[in-house]
């Protein structure tokens, strides 16, 4: 009797784990209990060194023409070859050679922005690859990059403004205020920043930001890796080996990062502010533009500059917060037409493949420069033709229109911040 109770005991029991342990194993994590093990090194900074010559920023998934993998890069015009690793879920590595593509847009610098194109194999799922520079499968001691855009869904805001970059410790607190709260009114969700340095207040202001799910702070360290200018252009003499602190790779890293969480990316820096002339916002002018324009997936804003030199006395306000406060400045200098115009960008993420600072690379569908009675880069700057007489200047108070809202927005923040009585 005791025997026979005995041997139901451990049946019951060895059932019991039977179901236990096939309910364990037919979850996600117990099918493919090894995806990453603990010695592997899975990178989670901005940049990350391969090698000596190649940095790497962040593995996109891009289906758009092939289904490969964009590893966005900044490389010396010296590399030729790369190996992306594969770590497929199956517990095997598969190496494919990767094509280079570094940007026309280097400047003369020996470093520019790179497009490392790693064709997706067969019969592999992966959530990570490895980028190196020999073809062996032994190397063990490979970073991991998380595979971004792996899974995209549809965006979740309407337009992302993309800044870049903060360095030389950025310390024009007020003007960069008022130019989030200005991209907020138009009509922005969303301001990723890249930050190389700033200054303590402005920090104070990013973290304001950011807790209020405004701002999207990019640490961009970049002058821990290369001797890095605040020059756009090489010229003789310099021992920089990257222009105006990889401007280009923040840029396109935005519009990737961005490229299924916005409808509309803006391209343009701290101090410029894309205002539309015949429409109020950003909405309704992309409406009726795209409207219009159905195959237009970039779109040039002129640069209009409003020198900082010229001021007005009303508006004087937050004098004890430091920076441009761009209310004073209602004066723009007319358009030269015998040197280039810096355009700012509006596009269309999901349709761009490459970017510089004041046009796209590559793209799918077409770019097209807007008139000025459309809409214009408000560019609040030092003067470029400081000797030309004040009369002929244009007075232009487009920003004005924005004042019942803009003020009270802004002495929220300088009041929250800063103790405003």
């Amino acid at each position: 009797m005791k025997a026979s109770l005995g041997y139901k005991l451990y049946v019951c029991g060895l059932c019991a784990a039977v179901i236990i342990l096939s309910f364990y194993i037919n979850q996600p994590e117990w099918k493919n209990p090894r995806i990453i093990r603990p010695d592997r090194n899975v990178s989670t900074e901005p940049i990350t060194a391969v090698g000596n010559r190649t940095f790497i920023i962040a593995p996109y998934y891009d289906p758009r023409e092939d289904k490969t993998v964009h590893v966005l890069a900044i490389v010396h015009v010296s590399v030729t070859r790369l190996y992306c690793s594969f770590h497929c879920l199956q517990e095997q590595t598969v190496l494919v050679r990767g094509q280079i593509d570094i940007h026309s847009d280097r400047f003369g610098f020996q470093y520019g922005t790179a497009d490392i194109l790693c064709m997706e194999p067969r019969n592999c799922e992966y959530n990570y690859i490895s980028i190196q520079e020999s073809n062996s499968t032994r190397e063990g001691n490979n970073i991991m990059f998380k595979v971004r855009n792996h899974h995209p869904e549809s965006y979740t805001v309407n337009f992302t403004v993309c800044i870049s970059t903060l360095f030389g410790q950025y310390n024009n607190v007020l003007q960069m205020m008022q130019g989030i709260e200005m991209y907020r009114l138009l009509g922005a969700s969303r301001v990723t920043i890249y930050n190389t340095s700033c200054s303590p207040a402005v920090d104070k202001v990013l973290r304001y930001y950011s807790q209020q799910g405004i701002v999207e702070v990019i640490q961009w360290p970049i002058d821990q890796h290369l001797l890095t200018s605040s020059e756009w252009r090489y010229a003789a003499g310099l021992t920089s080996q990257l222009g105006y602190f990889g401007q280009t790779a923040t840029l396109n890293d935005c519009i990737y990062r961005n490229m299924y969480r916005s409808r509309y990316v803006l391209l343009n820096d701290m101090d410029e502010i894309i205002i539309p002339i015949k429409h109020w916002d950003w909405t309704s002018m992309m409406a009726d533009l795209q409207n219009q324009l159905p195959s237009t997936s970039v779109f040039c804003i002129e640069n209009h500059v409003f020198p900082t030199d010229i001021k007005e006395s009303r508006f004087d306000l937050w004098n004890d917060v430091p920076g441009t406060n761009i209310l004073k400045h209602l004066f723009r200098e007319p358009i030269d037409k015998t040197v280039f115009n810096d355009r700012k960008l509006i596009v269309n993420p999901r349709h761009v493949f490459q970017t510089s600072i004041h046009s796209v690379l590559k793209l799918k569908g077409t770019s097209r420069n807007l008139p000025q009675n459309v809409a214009i880069t408000f560019h609040c700057t030092r003067s470029r033709r400081p000797n030309m007489p004040q009369e002929h200047l244009i007075r232009d108070q487009t920003l004005r229109r924005y004042n019942q809202s803009l003020v009270p927005n802004v002495h929220k923040v300088v009041n929250h911040l800063f103790s405003r009585v």
